[in-house]
């Protein structure tokens, strides 16, 4: 199954004439912008601002409307989606490292997934920008101190240090650089992805294979070099992966503004630190600064809704952000927890539905599901398992395609989740607990995941 460049529904464009598709908005400054960074130095955050804005773009316009059409399949039911990694990405040599074990195990995952209703799976990673976080308080104590909490490597530190913990406007510098080390290593995949496959999984006008990988220069697009990226291939008979697209939470308003540019053929702009951005549960204000930001930004968009969120506020969301109605640009990942899912879940649904907005519905049921034992926060994978059987349950009893997960997955034998595949108790956790903020999947749990997912979907 091949997916369209153009999602169905998409408003024509003329070269250099205003987005069909992105409402008029609020300059996002003028409203309250909250889990902002108090940065130790206003006047040289300006100046790094000022530096990033002038960087190349991370993505690319035409990647991200390829990404937004396999989104709109998925919203039709034809696709599912694999939205997974880090909690809180690591900056520099180990962010590098890390991209291999994920671009791995979430292909892993898509193919398990593909194999069983033999269909698409799209990939994407919460890699190349999720350096971020929203945090519930804004100072933790710890061995007696009290601290700026630790809201991700593009502002403090992780380190228990009141210098550490300050926020440095110049690590939004490291992150982008990161960033480009990261998109610049899922490009050499994407190159290596190709060489070792069929020379059909090449884009028509690549190169035919030499024996060689091709010597191309890096221009920030993906799907020029793999036919179908960032979505399984059915070859020989098996589906096999292409390679992800990214996505983070924009929250750090200040580094985001720097990579909206616009494109000129469309007249559309885009975000371009990334394919897919998402707005958290704590940042979903209908009023406020990050709502008015994505809604100006032709890209897909993200939207996680809690178990406490008000079916109304969350068709006035849709309505803001998808305000065409356009299959794909909207997937609202719900993140309900196993005990609520099955109470909570039903209405939303509805009320989306009726005012007819074809979301994809993504099910996080990973923050839902949090617990500390052993002075270690935790998840267990019954937990984990048992809401994702709950999203299917309401969205299958609504008529709805349940169209996607969004995990938070380590591609590394970490001991961080409780449960088959991990630890048994707390006192295992110690093990390998590597991560940064929260607890992510290990290798097994992922792949034991994706079984369940496959089985939820063969059944449907």
């Amino acid at each position: 199954m091949i997916l369209t460049e153009t999602p169905p529904g998409t408003p024509p464009t003329t070269p250099g004439a205003p987005s069909a598709t992105i409402p008029p908005a609020a300059n996002w400054r003028t409203l309250p912008a909250v889990q902002q960074p108090t940065w130790s130095d206003p006047a040289l955050a300006a100046r790094v601002m000022d530096h990033l804005a002038l960087q190349p773009s991370l993505t690319a316009p035409a990647d991200v409307r390829r990404l937004g059409a396999a989104l709109a399949h998925v919203s039709a039911g034809r696709a599912f989606l694999v939205q997974a990694g880090d909690c809180a990405e690591p900056v520099g040599a180990a962010g590098l490292a890390a991209v291999r074990g994920k671009h791995r195990v979430i292909g892993e995952m898509a193919e398990i997934i593909s194999s069983a209703w033999n269909a698409p799976t799209v990939t994407v990673g919460r890699i190349a920008g999720q350096y971020a976080k929203p945090r519930s308080q804004p100072q933790e104590t710890v061995d007696g101190r009290t601290l700026p909490v630790f809201r991700g490597s593009m502002v403090n530190a992780p380190e228990p240090d009141p210098a550490a913990r300050r926020h440095d406007p110049r690590r939004m510098l490291t992150a982008y650089h990161t960033a480009r080390g990261v998109l610049g290593e899922l490009h050499l995949i994407a190159h290596e992805t190709a060489s070792g496959q069929l020379s059909e999984l090449w884009a028509p006008d690549a190169e035919p294979w030499t024996g060689q990988l091709p010597t191309r220069p890096w221009d920030g697009t993906l799907r020029s070099i793999v036919r179908d990226y960032g979505q399984t291939r059915r070859t020989d008979g098996t589906w096999r992966r292409t390679g992800m697209w990214t996505s983070h939470e924009a929250l750090v308003l200040d580094y985001e503004q720097a990579f909206v540019r616009l494109d000129p053929f469309t007249g559309e702009h885009y975000l371009l630190s990334t394919h897919q951005p998402w707005i958290g549960e704590r940042t979903r204000q209908t009023d406020g600064a990050h709502v008015a930001f994505a809604a100006r930004i032709a890209n897909p968009v993200g939207l996680k809704v809690g178990p406490d969120a008000d079916p109304a506020t969350v068709v006035e969301l849709c309505r803001r952000l998808d305000p065409h109605r356009r299959p794909g640009r909207l997937t609202l990942i719900t993140r309900m927890g196993a005990a609520r899912v099955r109470d909570r879940l039903p209405r939303i649904v509805r009320a989306v539905e009726e005012a007819g907005h074809e979301v994809v519905w993504a099910c996080d049921p990973m923050h839902g599901n949090t617990v500390t034992e052993g002075g270690r926060k935790t998840r267990h994978l019954s937990a984990v398992h048992d809401e994702i059987r709950g999203f299917f349950e309401v969205l299958r009893r609504a008529g709805q395609w349940p169209g996607g997960v969004h995990l938070e997955v380590a591609g590394d034998h970490v001991t961080e989740c409780l449960g088959d595949h991990g630890p048994k108790d707390a006192a295992g956790l110690a093990r390998a607990y590597r991560t940064l903020c929260d607890p992510r999947l290990n290798d097994d749990q992922a792949r034991a995941t994706a079984g369940l997912i496959a089985d939820l979907i063969a059944r449907g």
